[in-house]
């Protein structure tokens, strides 16, 4: 009967990891989603295009993530559909170059943002004086009368 006992016990332990790692990788797709396709990823194609507006608000770190919020959600997902996890996740996981490429991406999105703000300066770009529009940047302040907010943060 304690045989029985400690099978069941693991298995309602293993259901809840996997149901941690199913709700983890909604999390991570919402985010990932989020970075791609909404207001990061607008700022950082205004701040590409370099046009009379810019909208940039530490753009730079938030893109620079991408990479880990991939390895996140790949292991995520590597738990989630692989009978023997820890083989292949700890030989993926250890792979140097995967790991270089993934952490090595944070420290350029920080010195982006900090060169950022003068490259926008040496542009003749000023920031928009209002505090709600703080995170614009324009040829003409004047412009920033003309500015319609449209992001949700």
């Amino acid at each position: 009967m304690r045989h029985h006992y400690h099978t069941y016990s693991k298995h309602k332990e293993n259901t809840l990891r996997k149901l941690h790692a199913f709700a983890a990788l909604l999390i991570q797709i919402t985010v990932l989603y989020l970075l791609l396709f909404g207001f990061i990823m607008r700022d950082f194609i205004s701040l590409l295009r370099m046009g009379n507006v810019i909208s940039y608000s530490k753009t730079c770190i938030m893109i620079s993530s991408i990479p880990l919020f991939l390895y996140c959600l790949f292991f995520t997902c590597l738990f989630l559909f692989q009978k023997n996890f820890s083989q292949r996740g700890h030989k993926f996981m250890n792979n140097n170059y995967v790991l270089l490429i993934t952490l090595g991406s944070i420290p350029f999105g920080f010195i982006g943002n900090i060169i950022v703000p003068f490259i926008l300066m040496a542009n003749s770009y000023t920031n928009c004086p209002q505090e709600n529009l703080s995170k614009y940047y324009v040829k003409d302040v004047a412009m920033c009368e003309k500015i319609k907010r449209s992001d949700f943060f």
